[in-house]
């Protein structure tokens, strides 16, 4: 990722809290999205990451970050991360 996109996410105590989500896209993007007049359907996970307080780099252009697989963004994970920043609680 950008520097620029690193160093704003690992700013403690941001407002508004922002974390990293990434979704998984098919190679056929119309595979994406299921839509129906009572719902849009997303076909594929996402994880998320919490970079708020991450460790300064020396990188000048981008840097890599991982994602556990066991971060899957979810209704309830979105809940408990919300419920947590609400409290001023760190991820």
């Amino acid at each position: 990722m950008p520097i620029k996109n690193y160093n704003e996410l690992s700013i403690i105590n941001r407002y508004p809290a922002i974390i990293l989500i990434v979704v998984i896209v098919p190679k056929q993007v119309n595979e994406l999205l299921q839509q129906t007049e009572a719902s849009l359907c997303l076909k594929r996970c996402g994880y998320w990451l919490s970079l708020e307080g991450a460790a300064t780099t020396e990188n000048r252009e981008s840097i890599t970050v991982s994602i556990p697989r066991n971060n899957l963004f979810t209704p309830t994970k979105l809940e408990f991360i919300m419920q947590k920043k609400i409290r001023g609680e760190r991820l």
